[in-house]
């Protein structure tokens, strides 16, 4: 039986794993295609209910254009690590697309930054 902190793991692999998929476009249909493998592999590995082999990792990584390491480094939500996923978004992006981001972008911020009258604001963003 896997510990707790190996499930943990695992389940930040594989969303690290679906993650890439999306932002290289594919489904998860493609990718047990191209792998020659069946759905469930894909979903149970990106589910964290199951390891993938290191061989499997690399082809994944691969296939999705990211590093190996990067699928064990836990996401941070601090200001200086989400600047630089911005900034590789917006340098993918034209000059004129990148203005029309940054200003809604601006006003996104603006928006949410605002306090109700008498209401505190919880950790969670709104949706």
């Amino acid at each position: 039986m896997a510990s707790r902190a190996e499930e943990e793991i695992a389940v930040q692999v594989g969303r690290a794993l679906a993650n890439a998929r999306l932002d290289a476009g594919r489904t998860q249909e493609e990718v047990a295609e191209l792998l020659e493998l069946d759905k469930q592999t894909i979903s149970r590995i990106e589910t964290g209910r199951s390891w993938p082999s290191p061989a499997r990792l690399v082809a994944l990584s691969s296939l999705y254009g990211i590093e190996v390491s990067s699928l064990f480094v836990p996401p941070s939500s601090e200001s200086r690590h989400v600047a630089v996923d911005i900034v590789e978004l917006l340098e993918q992006l034209s000059p004129d697309d990148r203005v029309w981001v940054r200003r809604w972008l601006k006003q996104l911020c603006g928006r949410l930054a605002i306090k109700p009258t008498g209401a505190v604001r919880r950790g969670k963003p709104r949706r």
